[in-house]
């Protein structure tokens, strides 16, 4: 359910070959950058400024990472709200963002260089009309709580479960809920053998017991499942 400027989970219930952003990108050699060692990334100059999100620098990500940081891909995004509406439900957290001055190659070699030493693993950049800049968003992926999308049962549904529960959607590859067989379609009734009430419910009961095993309690069609479910370590929101 995984924070960040436009709360980083907005709307959770909806969901890339690497792309340069122009060729002259590595022959850049004019575009001269400083690093500061105490700092994420890049210094911040009269035209490129990188800012982090609280608790999201490299030292708290890194371990958080589900594969390690290679090549980020970069592409214009729609806007960051809905960019984040899309990668969240993927394990994509945002780990900062940068603002500059130009839209120009300059800026753009800024922001690969930037996602390079952060390990981003996406970018995303936006043309900023009332300025004539651009701002980019880096993203990282990490590891799972749970790796499902779900939501509250509908009227119909509750005639059936009176005393509550979720239906689950799109079950995330490589997750914990993946690994467990979990399917969409299951109703989850009960986590541990306490009942679970709705979606709200349901979140609060996976961010208690991150990291944990837990008993999970499935309706399947006309059966009832039980599953083993390892919950992922990591704070970013439950979709």
């Amino acid at each position: 359910m995984l924070a960040a400027p436009e709360p980083c989970e907005t709307p959770m219930n909806l969901r890339l070959v690497p792309l340069l952003l122009c060729a002259v990108l590595a022959g850049c050699a004019t575009t001269r950058v400083s690093r500061d060692p105490d700092a994420p990334g890049l210094v911040a100059d009269a035209d490129n400024r990188y800012e982090a999100i609280a608790g999201r620098e490299p030292a708290v990500i890194d371990p958080l990472r589900a594969a390690p940081a290679a090549t980020a891909e970069i592409l214009p995004g729609k806007t960051l709200a809905l960019d984040q509406e899309r990668l969240t439900p993927q394990a994509y957290v945002l780990i900062g963002s940068s603002r500059h001055r130009h839209d120009d190659e300059g800026a753009r070699a800024w922001i690969a260089e930037q996602g390079q030493l952060l390990g981003a693993d996406k970018i995303r950049w936006y043309a900023q009309a009332d300025t004539g800049g651009i701002s980019a968003a880096y993203f990282v992926r990490v590891r799972l709580v749970f790796g499902a999308t779900f939501r509250d049962l509908n009227a119909q549904e509750r005639k059936t479960f009176p005393a509550g529960g979720v239906r689950l959607g799109d079950v995330v590859g490589e997750s914990p809920a993946s690994r467990s067989n979990l399917r969409s379609g299951d109703i989850v009734t009960a986590l541990n053998e306490a009942p679970v009430k709705d979606r709200a419910n349901f979140q609060s009961l996976l961010r208690e017991h991150m990291g944990r095993t837990v008993d999970l309690t499935l309706a399947r069609g006309t059966e009832t499942v039980q599953r083993k479910v390892q919950l992922g370590r990591t704070f970013a929101d439950t979709p």
